[in-house]
């Protein structure tokens, strides 16, 4: 069982990866093109609707990629070794950054999309803001077309920075995987050198 659940972590973070990337084709005109159109926004911003307005099912698939990930961090603080000390730590580390970005800013994003008007959910939006709702006590106004866009771009400029920080767990996984094995394979050759030794150094009966 604790092989099978490392086995399994790793293909959800490869599953929330690719999912991760599927997402690039809208963001990178956003981010890497200077001359995007209103049409490329419309795109991101429809396909960031979909998601948030998508069944429950599907919501359901895309956050068991997290909760996938926190069964395999729970499973290896319970058996924590030494390779652990170092990559483990590393791991927990990029894989909590990753959620606490989508907890913080992914979803606060898609829902000022959805739901422009409002104000609260137009306040704890991550975006470039207006000088106006800088002010304290400004007097409320809709998400802008021009806070739209940087709404869709912080959405996107979150996900290349998801992926590779879940690029990087499984790197470190990797990592880890390798240094255990190069760990056996010595363990294995110090024990046949010792059962060698023991062999040649134990004395041999004499004919009679």
């Amino acid at each position: 069982p604790h092989r099978e659940l490392p086995q399994l972590e790793r293909r959800q973070r490869q599953l929330g990866i690719r999912d991760l990337y599927i997402t690039s084709t809208y963001d990178y005109p956003l981010l890497f093109q200077n001359g995007f159109t209103a049409e490329d926004v419309e795109k991101s911003a429809s396909f960031y609707l979909s998601v948030y307005h998508a069944p429950l099912s599907v919501k359901v698939l895309i956050h068991s990629v997290f909760a996938i990930g926190m069964i395999g961090i729970v499973a290896k603080i319970i058996r924590w070794g030494e390779e652990d000390k170092y990559f483990g730590s590393i791991s927990l580390l990029l894989y909590f950054s990753s959620l606490l970005m989508y907890v913080s800013i992914e979803i606060p994003n898609m829902r000022v999309l959805a739901r422009p008007t409002e104000r609260n959910i137009v306040n704890r939006a991550v975006y470039d803001a207006d000088d106006k709702r800088k002010l304290e006590n400004y007097e409320f106004y809709p998400l802008t077309s021009r806070e739209r866009v940087s709404v869709v771009q912080v959405i996107g400029a979150t996900n290349v920075i998801i992926t590779a920080l879940l690029a990087g767990v499984l790197l470190m996984q990797v990592g880890e995987w390798y240094a255990t094995r190069l760990d056996r394979i010595s363990e294995n050759k110090h024990r046949q050198e010792m059962i060698a030794c023991r062999l040649y150094t134990t004395p041999r009966p004499r004919a009679r």
